[in-house]
Formats: structure tokens, C-alpha cells, sequence
């Protein structure tokens, strides 16, 4: 009989990757649901920050000299930390059924908006 912590680790593993660390990396690749690909190349990165918002929900703001993005999810933290060493090769959201899903250790991405910066 599985108990509900093995349960949830059996979900947990089967979610899909939402960003890969990978150093070094020249660029990172966004890939948006439209399937709308991006590459901004970390020679152009400016900053990052990571906010609490609500409800256990992180946003990401990654200024680069020409773009924003930015992400909402939950456990972020470690993405932030591969941007720190311009680690993290690619990011999309994760599929909708898994966003309601513990948190596992890439962390899920659930929205991903890119701007022109200002």
C-alpha cells in the first residue's frame, strides 16, 4: 500500500522539466506555449530578482538590455541561482494538469511574459 508521501513523490518525479541548468551557457532559450522560441544571450543580461506574491506563487524579472521577462511559479529559487551563473540553458511554463502539483526540485513555471524594455 503507498502511502500519500510516495504518492506524491511518484507525481513529482513524472513532472516535466520546466528549465535545465547547464553551464556554460551562451544564451537562454525561452520557449513560450504559442511555440514561440526566443534566445537572449547573457553578454546582454542586466539583472534578476525574485519576488514572493501570493498565495506561494514567485515571480522572476530578468532584465536584459533589450527584453523583460518575466515568470510566475513556485519554487524558483534555484532557477534564480542558475541565472546567477549564467547556468540556466532553456525555461518554458509546465503543462497546465501540473501546476496544481507539489513543488519538485527544478521548480514549475507557470507563466511567462516577455517585454521590450524601457
Amino acid at each position: 500500500m503507498k502511502t500519500r508521501s510516495a504518492a506524491t513523490e511518484v507525481q513529482t518525479s513524472a513532472i516535466p522539466a520546466c528549465w535545465q541548468r547547464e553551464a556554460p551557457s551562451a544564451c537562454l532559450r525561452v520557449e513560450l506555449p504559442s511555440g514561440e522560441v526566443h534566445l537572449f544571450s547573457y553578454q546582454h543580461f542586466v539583472t534578476a530578482s525574485l519576488q514572493p506574491a501570493d498565495g506561494g506563487v514567485e515571480a522572476v524579472r530578468i532584465t536584459f538590455s533589450s527584453h523583460e521577462l518575466h515568470f510566475e511559479g513556485r519554487g524558483l529559487r534555484e532557477l534564480l541561482l542558475g541565472l546567477q551563473d549564467f547556468a540556466v540553458k532553456w525555461l518554458r511554463t509546465a503543462p497546465d494538469r501540473y501546476r496544481t502539483l507539489p513543488v519538485n526540485a527544478e521548480g514549475i513555471i507557470s507563466a511567462i511574459r516577455i517585454t521590450v524594455a524601457e
